[in-house]
């Protein structure tokens, strides 16, 4: 935001001193600039999201687990990458959810004919509608993560 406002003036001061067309380049730059971020949904100075923390922290936070469910290999220390069991409620994404919130646990191939996609281990909750949590690209791998998390509710 301040880098915005900050090539702002310059273009402005740039306009008023008679440079005309390095001003216009200068909030090019500046749109491009905002264009980007807003696209991302991301600022420099924005905190890290709960899907960006780790599982140390997730257990600084919760305690231990009873069981940790392994979505991912490759994200075994993050919270995308694992799902946290607990005796009344889960931590999905960094999120929690209680065990009487899920209402059915099941999985799906998320690719198109044009793209391939990862299977997701999709959870329908009466307090959202439902959560789609990345797996990996193979569909045993996926049924198993489902039925584990079918074994804890």
């Amino acid at each position: 935001m301040k880098r915005n406002i900050f090539l702002g003036a310059i273009a402005i001061a740039a306009a008023v001193a008679g440079f005309f067309i390095p001003a216009v380049f200068v909030l090019l730059i500046a749109a491009i600039i905002n264009f980007i971020q807003r696209r991302r949904g991301t600022d420099v100075n924005e905190a890290p999201k709960p899907s960006e923390m780790t599982v140390d922290e997730l257990t600084a936070q919760y305690g231990e687990p009873e069981d940790v469910i392994l979505l991912n290999a490759v994200r075994a220390n993050e919270a995308l990458g694992v799902i946290l069991a607990y005796k009344d409620f889960l931590v999905v994404e960094g999120r929690r959810i209680d065990k009487s919130d899920i209402t059915d646990v099941t999985f799906n191939n998320s690719g198109t004919p044009y793209a391939p996609g990862e299977y997701q281990v999709i959870i329908a909750t009466s307090t959202q509608d439902y959560l789609h949590v990345n797996a990996g690209y193979d569909a045993a791998w996926t049924k198993d993560v489902a039925e584990e998390i079918k074994k804890n509710l």
